[in-house]
């Protein structure tokens, strides 16, 4: 099928919820994608961060053949074996003791604030309150839009559901002028992806802990984009030194397969009783059976610190980069999701990649957004920085 055959099909059958680019791919290994008309695309998107290891990568392979040769699905009326392997794997890496399996970032969210307000209400019905930030972003289900404080994707969809509360990031006095008897939590991108990759600040977080202790109030931290090794350490909350209560995972725990993963602590396990929430697909043979392998890639010691210092090296050459142009107003993140804001719209910058064979994408009108594979070479990185650098030298002379 060509691309003007793929495009046609799309835009008659699929419901227009996207802005595409003109682009369609047909197969991909580690940090390349090949197109319909066979050019090859270096991939500093990863699928928005889903395929921290790549494409195709071989272990994933074996273990998507493997699976699909025993057994799919048979719901959560029966004991899963790699639903519960997964389970006590990501519990033996952080402070959870508990995990809910869904099927997508938003998924998880949702259960994250259902068992924050199931939780609040067994101290007074009204304990329902949740403080999010600006320009957070959580998912689009009713209740992941109405903690996603941007007005641009919540227009059109009012009533949001209610008791949601905007308060500003990194700033600790906005969230205690937000705080009532009936706040049952606050809900933190450790490092927001869509908002502009923002990274919150250790001494906020610091605070933020110790405020949801003070008041009785869960802290709820959305890794979906940024944990699973994503910063250079397995969960991006380690970077603060504090204990959330619930953790939302997501984008790269099946190497590419829909899983959605609310992990709970032990503060609120107890609280969340048979019947009360459910997923029918949720934590199935097939998707459990190969993020319980994808989790043993990731977690590893490693494998991680890799991460980190591709980040550090990355971090530092576009520190240069930034010393050479004045249109390169900050260049901000943590480990290998990074954001440079420019003076010019980002769109500028992904056409030209696209352009050069290699994928990035923005987080917002004025910020380039570098989300690669976790697996990326250095000789992928210098190509980056190179292309950035060239096209920097167009734009900003």
């Amino acid at each position: 099928m060509d691309f003007l055959d793929i495009q046609q099909k799309t835009d008659t059958a699929v419901l227009k919820t996207y802005g595409r680019f003109p682009l369609a791919f047909e197969k991909g290994e580690g940090a390349y994608l090949t197109a319909v008309d066979g050019k090859t695309y270096l991939d500093f998107n990863s699928g928005l961060g889903v395929n921290a290891l790549g494409h195709c990568h071989p272990k994933v392979v074996g273990l998507v053949k493997k699976q699909a040769e025993m057994v799919y699905h048979t719901s959560n009326l029966y004991h899963i074996p790699s639903q519960s392997v997964l389970a006590e794997k990501i519990c033996s890496t952080c402070f959870g003791e508990r995990v809910f399996f869904c099927n997508s970032g938003a998924e998880a969210v949702e259960g994250a604030l259902k068992f924050a307000r199931k939780w609040g209400t067994a101290f007074d019905p009204k304990k329902t309150e949740i403080i999010a930030f600006a320009n957070s972003f959580h998912g689009r289900t009713f209740g992941s839009l109405s903690a996603t404080m941007q007005d641009k994707y919540q227009n059109g969809f009012a009533p949001l559901v209610p008791g949601f509360k905007k308060a500003v990031f990194n700033d600790i006095e906005s969230v205690k002028a937000l705080v009532t008897e009936y706040t049952a939590a606050v809900i933190i991108e450790p490092l927001q992806g869509e908002g502009g990759v923002n990274p919150a600040e250790k001494e906020f977080m610091s605070s933020l802990e110790n405020l949801c202790r003070e008041k009785n109030m869960l802290l709820i931290v959305d890794e979906v984009q940024c944990g699973m090794g994503r910063t250079g350490k397995l969960f991006a909350y380690e970077h603060y030194n504090i204990e959330p209560d619930i953790m939302t995972l997501a984008k790269p725990l099946a190497g590419g397969l829909p899983i959605g993963a609310t992990v709970v602590g032990p503060r609120i396990w107890s609280a969340i009783l048979p019947g009360e929430h459910a997923s029918t697909f949720g934590g199935n043979h097939f998707v459990t059976g190969v993020a319980s392998g994808v989790f043993d890639l990731i977690a590893d010691d490693d494998f991680v610190n890799e991460v980190a210092e591709k980040s550090n090296y990355m971090f530092e050459n576009l520190h240069v980069i930034a010393e050479k142009f004045s249109c390169i107003k900050d260049v901000r993140g943590i480990g290998l999701l990074i954001g440079v804001e420019v003076d010019f719209p980002s769109i500028d910058a992904v056409n030209y990649f696209q352009d050069k064979g290699i994928l990035i994408c923005p987080a917002g009108p004025n910020v380039v957004r570098f989300i690669p594979p976790l697996i990326v070479t250095k000789n992928d990185i210098d190509r980056v920085l190179d292309t950035f650098d060239s096209f920097l030298s167009e734009k900003c002379e």
